[in-house]
């Protein structure tokens, strides 16, 4: 084994993260007392995973901490980290080098890790062991340890020969072995019990295993119909929402082909609009032409009255000359000039009547032509009026159609958008009420499927807990039964070792008069009990301790000297045989023998037994002096030393005066195998208190938890019924939604 590195921090005195580097060869760390030679040591003895703090001097895990000093504060963690050389396998790990490192924490918490990785103290320990490497093997010599090795008794001198010799670990494996077979015993027992306990209910479990896998399989059936009912039922909404669909399209389509069929409409009232504007603009300019030409004829009428009136006038006038030239023939006559002159004014004026005559005939005329024109202008535009106010009636006719025939369009349009929109309403409603349905539909399915996942867990939990609430009760029977066989055992042993408790029938009278059992009246006091009842002996050593004691045996102790005299006097009144009797109070102290451990000597036999410290002075005094060897060579040499009397570990005593003493009794192994077994029954009595009192508890939450999971049922299978019974309401919405499908559709 080479120990390449070892690294601390925290631990002890290192407060500061230490390395130590051990090359080839000897290492030897050396310095004054006090430097922290030892810690080293235990820094290693402590990796290798040494529980006992004491071996580390020091009382609990924060010991081994840095605890602080006035410099500074103290940590809350110690490391110490070993670095061991495998490059020849000598360890059985598949690494050329093992650092195997230990930390610590003041919450009382301990680490182990193997190169880097965590593992358990046990993994340590093995991987050491494996290895031939412990705290206590050759390995690790600490200080003061061949001294303690030399002073040890030879029982626990064989601890460390057997680890170094690899003989701890098989031992280990031996008693893990003989653990796992007992607890395999106490299993198997617990399994027939079982199996009796549950064979009566296999055939109802395996009726009901039945039902329950038959409800399983009409689970099944009944979510793939809902399934495909519900599939369906989305299907047919789908194809109504398509119809609808469909049927809004070819509405549309109408719609927007009445829509263009209006807007040609509108063009066509608009163009007529126009016409019928400039028809009415040129009745207008017809009907200003007409009042013109109108007046102008009235103008000419007007001229051709005062036309008329003048040639009335001048027609007079003419008359009213011819007659004043028919009187002047009868007047006197006038002078020739006077004549003349008159002649050429009448004659001027009767030209100018003439002249004017004509031409107001002319203007007359010429009035009458523009007459007859503005006449047949007038005709003419009456006729065009006429023409006109047909056509405006026919346009005003033909506009009055088209706005018939466009408020007819706009009502039919307005009632069209109506339609549409309710449609559009209906479908908008369908389609919702569709999504709502079809969510309603997933999430009623995924209620109905949570339920019963719910009712599942719960009856899979009630069945586990029903299973726990057995094992709980099995579990306090078990116990019970456990304590009442401890108790039992008990007594059983109770009553074998008080009837092997004397060698003979003297020790056995006098134990049952102490007791009160005997056939007489009275009773003894002062009797303590047998030597066999007062001392505890190693496995392997009752035979070597009853030759040991030898006549002692079955002797009786008393309290007092008087009480020995008081019980050879009952023996002898009642003719119950004899005894040896010891009194505590006159038995004088011998110190034992102070023995070197050699080989073949396993120790004093007063040291190898255990006793209540009251009766340490009278075991001292009758096995101080007798020395427990492996065999008879060994004997026969310690015998010649004379120190006392030797006993072989198969029951050979040899006395100083050179007496030997042995056979086989028969009763020794017995006795103390009854008296460390009885000794060890009230520790398993309380443990087996503790575990009736754990099973309790454990059965009082076993039957809490089985009343959860009822109730956890309960409501499983409530709600399941609740699941069911909104999938029956939403089938019947379904059915009321696929009625107004059809009726819209209709």
């Amino acid at each position: 084994m080479h120990l390449r590195k070892l690294e601390v921090q925290g631990f002890k005195a290192f407060a500061d993260r230490q390395t130590f580097e051990f090359g080839p060869g000897i290492t030897v760390v050396a310095g004054p007392n006090g430097s922290g030679k030892s810690n080293v040591h235990d820094a290693i003895r402590w990796a290798l995973g040494e529980q006992p703090s004491k071996q580390i001097r020091a009382r609990k895990t924060e010991d081994v901490i840095f605890s602080g000093s006035d410099q500074r504060r103290q940590l809350g963690s110690a490391e110490v980290t070993i670095t061991l050389d495998n490059s020849d396998g000598w360890m059985p790990i598949d690494y050329k080098e093992v650092a195997v490192t230990r930390r610590a924490h003041r919450s009382g918490d301990n680490e182990y890790l193997i190169n880097g990785k965590k593992v358990r103290l046990s993994d340590v320990h093995d991987l050491f062991r494996r290895a031939r490497v412990g705290q206590n093997s050759y390995a690790m010599m600490s200080q003061g340890l061949v001294d303690e090795v030399l002073a040890m008794r030879p029982q626990e001198r064989r601890g460390l020969i057997e680890e170094a010799a690899d003989v701890k670990g098989h031992r280990q494996q031996l008693q893990l072995s003989e653990r796992r077979l007992t607890e395999t015993r106490d299993n198997l027992g617990r399994v027939r019990l079982l199996i009796r306990e549950v064979e009566p209910r296999l055939r109802q479990l395996e009726r009901q295993s039945k039902k329950a896998e038959r409800h399983r399989q009409l689970q099944h059936q009944l979510h793939d119909a809902l399934r495909t009912y519900y599939e369906q039922e989305l299907r047919k909404g789908g194809e109504a929402v398509t119809a609808a669909r469909a049927r809004h399209d070819q509405q549309t389509q109408a719609f927007q082909q009445a829509e263009a069929t209006l807007s040609g409409h509108g063009k066509r009232v608009a163009e007529l609009e126009r016409v019928v504007a400039e028809r009415t603009q040129a009745l207008a300019t017809l009907q200003s032409e007409e009042r013109r030409l109108a007046e102008e004829g009235l103008r000419l009428d007007q001229e051709v009255a005062l036309s008329e009136q003048r040639l009335e006038l001048l027609g007079r006038r003419i008359e009213d000359i011819d007659g004043e030239l028919a009187a002047s023939d009868g007047r006197v006559p006038e002078t020739a000039d006077e004549t003349a002159a008159r002649v050429a004014a009448l004659a001027l004026d009767v030209e100018q009547a003439r002249a004017t005559l004509d031409d107001e005939r002319e203007a007359m005329q010429a009035s009458d032509g523009r007459a007859r024109v503005a006449l047949r202008s007038i005709a003419e535009a009456e006729a065009r009026r006429t023409r006109l106010e047909a056509e405006r009636l026919d346009a005003i006719r033909r506009i009055e159609e088209h706005e018939r025939r466009y408020s007819e369009l706009g009502a039919e349009q307005e009632e069209a958008r109506s339609h549409r929109t309710e449609l559009l309403r209906g479908l908008r409603d369908l389609g919702a009420q569709a999504l709502d349905l079809q969510r309603r539909g997933r999430a009623l399915d995924e209620a109905v499927a949570e339920a019963k996942r719910r009712r599942g867990r719960s009856e899979a939990e009630i069945e586990t807990q029903l299973g726990a609430l057995t094992e709980a009760r099995d579990g306090v029977r078990g116990a019970e039964t456990r304590l009442r066989q401890l108790r039992e055992r008990g007594e059983l042993l109770e009553q074998l070792a008080e009837q092997n408790d004397g060698g003979g029938a003297g020790s056995q009278a006098l134990l049952d008069a102490a007791r009160g059992e005997s056939t007489d009246e009275e009773s003894l006091s002062g009797i303590v009990g047998a030597v066999s009842r007062l001392i505890s002996v190693p496995d392997g050593l009752e035979a070597a301790i009853e030759a040991a004691l030898a006549e002692q045996f079955s002797a009786i102790v008393v309290e007092s000297a008087d009480d020995a005299v008081a019980a050879i006097e009952y023996l002898r009144e009642n003719s119950a045989g004899t005894t040896t009797l010891l009194p505590l109070q006159s038995i004088e102290h011998n110190y034992p023998l102070n023995l070197f451990n050699e080989r073949g000597v396993i120790g004093v036999a007063a040291r190898l037994v255990r006793t209540e410290q009251r009766y340490r002075a009278l075991v001292d005094t009758l096995l101080g002096r007798t020395i427990v060897v492996d065999d008879l060579d060994v004997a026969r040499r310690m015998i010649g030393r004379g120190l006392g009397s030797v006993v072989t570990r198969d029951g050979i005593l040899l006395r100083p005066d050179g007496a030997y003493y042995g056979g086989r009794g028969g009763g020794a192994t017995q006795q103390f195998s009854l008296q460390g077994e009885i000794e060890s029954l009230p520790a398993q009595v309380a443990e087996g208190e503790l575990a009736v009192t754990a099973a309790g508890e454990r059965l009082a939450s076993a039957e809490g938890a089985v009343t959860e999971a009822h109730g956890a049922v309960d409501r499983a299978r409530d709600g399941v019924d609740e699941a069911t019974e909104l999938a029956r309401s939403h089938d019947h919405q379904v059915a009321e939604l696929r009625r107004r499908q059809t009726t819209l559709s209709a």
